[in-house]
Formats: structure tokens, sequence, C-alpha cells
């Protein structure tokens, strides 16, 4: 009978978890997987406020790269092509044109980074392994790739592209839903 109610109580548990699991939006594993959504990352949570829909992680174009080696860590600043659709009321119909993320990255191992990339488009690549993340970035002159205990985002923030522009082909936000 106690064996019963065991097994009883064990698939009870294994249910809720599923659904739980299943409700849970942008779950990211902890074994070795490729992670396919900015989405997926710590801190995400205005970032998936503003994009109600999965972003993935590809194309960016670097703006910044700081490191901070007292605390073992990197900043990096780089835009993405993808434009927000539910955009916060005091961002609509101001004519941004493009977005921009931030990136802290901690507890740094493995640094390699070749050639300063100066205007280039970046593939980008994160692996998670047991808790440590693989960070790559790649273009057709530069390559900046590390391991790291933790990434997780800031913002993201649009503005206004100069016509200058080295990066994304510009597109005007707006509110309709029509980017």
């Amino acid at each position: 009978m106690q064996k019963a109610y065991s097994s009883a109580i064990q698939m009870l548990i294994q249910k809720t978890t599923s659904k739980i699991l299943k409700n849970t939006p942008y779950k990211k594993s902890t074994q070795n997987s490729k992670m396919k959504h900015w989405n997926e990352l710590d801190n995400s949570t205005f970032f998936s406020k503003i994009f109600t829909y999965p972003v993935e992680i590809g194309k960016i174009s670097l703006i910044s790269l700081r490191i901070e080696n007292d605390q073992s860590h990197i900043n990096l600043n780089f835009d993405i092509s993808e434009s927000p659709d539910n955009l916060p009321e005091n961002w609509k119909n101001q004519g941004y044109t493009m977005c921009r993320v931030e990136m802290t990255c901690t507890d740094i191992k493995h640094l390699k980074i070749l050639n300063i990339p100066k205007h280039e488009e970046f593939n980008v690549k994160i692996n998670i392994d047991d808790n440590c993340h693989t960070f790559e970035a790649i273009s057709e002159n530069a390559s900046i790739k590390f391991n790291a205990k933790s990434i997780k985002l800031s913002g993201p923030n649009v503005y206004m592209n100069g016509p200058d522009n080295h990066y994304f082909k510009t597109t005007i936000i707006t509110t309709d839903g029509n980017i």
C-alpha cells in the first residue's frame, strides 16, 4: 500500500513539474545546449516585455567591448537588427530606428580576442554547459571568445541612427506591429 501511495505521489510531482516547465517561457537548460534566443538569458525581463516573440541569437553590430580585469567582467554593447513590437508609451512614434542591448558577462575565463573589431557584423553563438556559458562572436576579420559563469542582459534601448550608419539597415520603429 505504501509503495503504491509513494508511486502516486511521484507521478503527481512529475505531472505538476511538467506543467510548470511547459508554461515557463524561455526556460534555459543547464545541460550542454545552444541558446537560441536572447530572451533566454538572465535579466531579460524587460527585453521579453518589449519583444513579444523570441528574438534569435545571431547577428550583432558590436559597438563597444569593455574588459574589467579587477572584477573579471566583460561588458558588450551591440545593436541587433530586430525591432521591439511592444514599445513603452514614451518610446512610441519617436522615429527610433535601432535597438541596442548591453550584455554583462562575469567570472571570465579563456578570453581570446583576435583583432580589434571595427564596424563589423558578428555572428554570435552562446552555449551553456553545467552553468558555464561559452560566448563566441565571429566576423570577417575578428573574433571574441570566452567562458563566463553568468551572462545577463541590460536594456534594450532604442535610438535614432544617423546617416553614417555602419551597421544594420535602419527601419523606423512603429507601434502598429508592421515593423
